[in-house]
């Protein structure tokens, strides 16, 4: 029996020891297990963090790539409007520069037809109008010559009176050559209107 006891004794003391060793390594196992479990999360927490500051700097880089694509868009796009008013511009100027070469051709035409309209006249009037204006004198300088040496052989006594005769018919006939040419004018300036 006191083998027995000193054998309970013995035996309550290593269980005692291995209860507290089993509670011991729990402990340890439960605080090895609590640091795993918190370097897990730690691991954890710090690859979130790492993907989402990945994806935060994806993003952010994205709205950069974004920004400078729309602000090239922009630039391109007031390219194009600038170039297109220039072009309109250019156009308009063009356009006047034409309608100035246009007006100063038709001038040009304008005043060759003038001049050729005034040769015409010239031609069609005033030479046809002197010829007739020489002819009509020198028909008037031959009546005149003819009724002189008519009137001078009839009588030495009324060469006065022929003398006054011939004055008279040149003024006729002056006259008559002066109407002529009056008419001609008139009828050149109906022509001409």
């Amino acid at each position: 029996m006191y083998l027995k006891s000193l054998g309970k004794a013995r035996t309550a003391q290593v269980k005692k020891d291995a209860r507290i060793g089993e509670a011991e390594a729990k402990r340890d196992s439960g605080i090895r297990e609590s640091q795993a479990e918190q370097k897990r999360l730690q691991a954890r927490y710090y690859n979130d963090t790492c993907i989402a500051q990945a994806d935060r700097d994806y993003h952010l880089k994205l709205a950069s790539y974004d920004k400078e694509i729309q602000t090239c868009k922009a630039m391109a796009d007031l390219a194009y409007s600038l170039q297109a008013a220039n072009t309109k511009q250019k156009v308009a100027q063009e356009t006047m520069q034409i309608s100035v070469v246009e007006r100063q051709m038709q001038i040009s035409v304008e005043e060759f037809e003038i001049e050729r309209r005034g040769k015409e006249l010239q031609a069609r009037v005033h030479v046809p109008a002197d010829a007739e204006k020489f002819r009509l004198e020198k028909l008037a300088e031959a009546e005149a010559k003819r009724l002189i040496r008519q009137h001078t052989g009839e009588a030495a006594a009324a060469t006065a009176a022929a003398a006054i005769v011939v004055v008279v018919v040149v003024v006729v006939v002056v006259v008559v050559v002066v109407v002529v040419v009056v008419v001609v004018v008139v009828v050149l300036v109906v022509v001409i209107l």
